[in-house]
């Protein structure tokens, strides 16, 4: 999987942003984190690629919008061991019901997923609020 690049004027920190979709019965991307593209401290104006993060600040809400249970399963991809892990599976959203899934304080790194799908499509709104923004390196 190719990261996606995002060229910017300077180094981005912690830009707020609101996904809210509808699932369908396949898999879906809420969080997906880019590399940076940004200039260097340098003499000459050139740039470097750096990683981003992205930090979740809201539990994940479902909300089921129909007159039946729907399942619903969220995994991530980890990009540095290349493997999806799962978070829940077959959770039941209880008909015309709302359930939060709490994952404040997850970190995603570039090339990392959070994904979603249900056993029903659009049955069920998922949103979620996270910052994107490039990683601070640990050179010590």
């Amino acid at each position: 999987m190719a990261i996606t690049t995002i060229t910017t004027t300077q180094a981005p920190d912690a830009k707020p942003v609101a996904r809210s979709f509808t699932l369908s019965t396949n898999w879906q991307t809420m969080i997906e984190v880019p590399n940076y593209e940004v200039p260097e401290l340098v003499f000459g104006g050139s740039t470097t690629v750096e990683p981003g993060v992205g930090e979740v600040i809201s539990p994940l809400m479902l909300c089921n919008f129909t007159a039946n249970t729907v399942s619903v399963d969220v995994r991530t991809h980890r990009d540095d061991v290349n493997a999806e892990f799962w978070l829940v599976r077959n959770l039941a959203i209880p008909a015309y019901d709302t359930v939060p899934l709490p994952l404040n304080g997850q970190f995603f790194k570039s090339g990392d997923l959070l994904e979603l799908k249900a056993d029903a499509n659009l049955s069920v709104d998922a949103t979620l609020s996270f910052t994107l923004g490039q990683s601070e390196e640990d050179d010590v």
